[in-house]
C-alpha cells in the first residue's frame, strides 16, 4: 500500500528487521555470516513453491541484501568478501550505557585516535564515542582499545632508520700562487 511523501520523510530510519539482524550478529560476535545464513537465523521467510511465490521471494532476498549493504554504509555491520562469498559481521560498538542512569544510548559520533609510539614502537589506538543522554547530557567514552604493533607502523619504521650521509662531489682545488707563476713561466718559454 503506497504512503505519502510526508509520511515517508517522517518514517523511522531503522526497522524491526535491522534490530533482529544486529541482535543476531551481536549474539555471535566471533563469527561472520552470509546473507542467506542471516536470513535463516532471523527466520526471514522465503518460499519457492510456485513460480509466483518464487518471484516475490526473489525480490525479498534482493531487498534483504540491499538492506544489509545499507547497514554496512551506516557502519553498523562490516562486510568482507572471503573465497568469493560476501560475509557480514557485527560492526564496532556504537552503543554504551549512561554512567549516571544506565540507559543504553546510540553514539552521535565516533572517531579513532592513535597515540604516540612507546619504546617498542607500538601505538595505542582508541575508538571514542560521543553520546547524549536525554536526562544527563553529553558525554564521551572509550568504546574499544587496540594496540598497533611496531611492524605495521610505517612511521616508526621510517624514524628508526638512519639515512646514509650524502656524498658531495670532490671540488677542484684552486691553484696556489706558486703554481700559477710556474704555469705562466712555462707558457712564456714556449
Amino acid at each position: 500500500m503506497p504512503i505519502s511523501k510526508k509520511e515517508f520523510e517522517n518514517g523511522k530510519l531503522h526497522s524491526k528487521v535491522e534490530e533482529e539482524i544486529i541482535a543476531f550478529l551481536n549474539e555471535r560476535k566471533d563469527r561472520a555470516f552470509t546473507s542467506q545464513e542471516i536470513m535463516e537465523g532471523i527466520r526471514y521467510h522465503t518460499e519457492f513453491g510456485t513460480p509466483e511465490i518464487t518471484k516475490m521471494s526473489t525480490f525479498a532476498i534482493s531487498d534483504f541484501t540491499t538492506f544489509l549493504h545499507s547497514l554496512v554504509e551506516m557502519e553498523k555491520i562490516n562486510m568482507k568478501v572471503v573465497r568469493g562469498r560476501m560475509y557480514f559481521i557485527v560492526g564496532e560498538e556504537r552503543q554504551t550505557k549512561c554512567p549516571k542512569c544506565g540507559e543504553i544510548i546510540e553514539a552521535k559520533k565516533t572517531w579513532k585516535m592513535t597515540g604516540r609510539p612507546n619504546k617498542k614502537g607500538e601505538k595505542l589506538q582508541l575508538h571514542i564515542g560521543l553520546f547524549e543522554c536525554p536526562k544527563h547530557g553529553v558525554f564521551r567514552t572509550v568504546l574499544s582499545k587496540q594496540r598497533i604493533p611496531a611492524s605495521t607502523n610505517v612511521k616508526s619504521q621510517k624514524k628508526g632508520k638512519k639515512k646514509a650521509p650524502i656524498k658531495k662531489p670532490a671540488r677542484k682545488k684552486k691553484a696556489t700562487k706558486k703554481k700559477k707563476k710556474a704555469k705562466s713561466k712555462s707558457l712564456l718559454l714556449i
